[in-house]
C-alpha cells in the first residue's frame, strides 16, 4: 500500500489507522519518486515503527538527525518521533514500513512486559530511532514478507519476530533510557507549536514576526531554531508545504489552477506556477496530467 500521500493533522501527527484493534500491526511498501516529488513529508504518529529499504537508497531526518539508509537496512523510529524519507541521488526508493502500537510488545498496560520493558523506551526518556543492520534488518524483512503473505499462523509469528528485534535492541543496549532535561522538552513543544501554526494559518499572509511572537522568541531566534528543527527555513517549509497542498487539491478537476494558488495561500498565480515549477520540475497543470490524471485512473 503507497504511502506517500498520508493524512496528517496540523500537529504533523498522521491520521492512518494502523492494523486493527485486534492486530495492531500494519505494513506499507512505499514507493518514494523523486521526478515527481513523492516523498515521505514531515509527520509523527503514536506508533512504533520499523523500516527496511527494499530498493536503492534514501535519505531520512529524524528529530535533527540527517542520515542515508542503502538497500538492505533497516531503522526503528520511536513513538511521537518527527520523521521524513525521500529518495537519496536515486530516482526511486522502496520501502517497506511495518507500523506497530507499543502495548502488543508488552501484551496490556500494567504488565510487567509493558512497564518494565516497553513503556521506559517510549515515553519522555525515549531515544528517537536506532538504525537496524544485518539479522536485525533482516528480521524486519521477514515481518514484510509475513504481512504480505499472512499464511496460517502469521500474526504469531510477525509477534515473535518483532520482540526478537526489541529483545535484541534491550540486550545490545541500543534501546536505552536517556533522560530529557527541561529545555530539551521545551524545544520540542516550541517546535510543534510552530508547525501548528503555519499548518493552521498556510493560507493566509505570513510574517516572520508573526511565527516568532506565536512562540515568544525574537526574529533571528525563530529563523535560527527553527531551521535547526526542520533542516530549512520557515518560509522555505511554509512554501514547500503549500505546494505539497496544491498537489492534494490538482488530484481533481474540479479547481482551477488559480483557484488552487488562492485557495493555498499565493499571492498571485505567476508566482504559484514558478514556485511548483522550481519545486517539481513541472507546470501544475503538466504536473497534473503526467502524474495525478494516471493515479486517479
Amino acid at each position: 500500500m503507497p504511502l506517500t500521500h498520508i493524512k496528517i493533522a496540523k500537529d504533523l501527527q498522521e491520521l492512518t489507522l494502523h492494523g486493527t484493534k485486534e492486530f495492531p500491526v500494519a505494513l506499507y511498501e512505499t514507493i518514494m519518486r523523486l521526478e515527481s516529488m513523492d516523498f515521505l513529508p514531515l509527520h509523527w504518529h503514536k506508533e512504533i515503527q520499523f523500516v527496511l529499504i527494499k530498493k536503492g537508497c534514501a535519505q531520512y531526518r529524524v528529530g535533527t538527525d540527517v542520515f542515508v539508509l542503502n538497500q538492505g537496512e533497516g531503522l526503528f523510529i520511536n513513538a511521537s518521533g518527527l520523521h521524513e524519507a525521500k529518495p537519496y541521488q536515486i530516482e526511486q526508493a522502496i520501502v517497506y514500513c511495518v507500523n506497530v502500537d507499543p502495548k502488543l510488545m508488552g501484551g496490556h498496560e500494567g504488565s510487567i512486559f509493558f512497564s518494565k520493558y516497553v513503556e521506559p523506551y517510549i515515553t519522555s526518556n525515549r531515544i528517537p530511532y536506532v538504525k537496524l543492520t544485518g539479522e536485525l534488518a533482516q528480521k524486519v524483512a521477514t515481518i514484510a514478507e509475513l504481512m504480505r503473505e499472512q499464511t496460517a499462523f502469521f500474526e504469531l509469528k510477525v509477534r515473535r519476530e518483532l520482540l526478537f528485534i526489541w529483545e535484541s535492541m534491550l540486550t545490545q543496549s541500543l534501546l536505552t533510557e536517556q533522560i530529557m532535561d527541561s529545555a530539551t522538552i521545551v524545544q520540542h513543544e516550541r517546535a510543534k507549536a510552530m508547525l501548528d501554526f503555519l499548518h493552521a494559518h498556510y493560507q493566509q499572509k505570513i510574517a516572520l514576526e508573526d511565527l516568532a511572537s506565536h512562540v515568544y522568541i525574537s526574529r533571528a531566534e525563530c529563523s535560527r531554531f527553527f531551521k535547526k528543527i526542520v533542516g530549512m527555513t520557515p518560509f522555505t517549509y511554509l512554501c514547500q508545504y503549500r505546494l505539497r497542498k496544491s498537489i492534494e487539491l490538482l488530484k481533481g478537476n474540479e479547481l482551477s489552477i488559480t483557484e488552487i494558488a488562492v485557495n493555498t495561500g499565493f499571492s498571485t498565480v505567476s508566482y504559484y506556477i514558478e514556485k511548483f515549477k522550481e519545486y517539481t520540475g513541472y507546470p501544475p497543470h503538466v504536473y497534473r496530467k503526467k502524474f495525478l490524471s494516471v493515479k486517479n485512473n
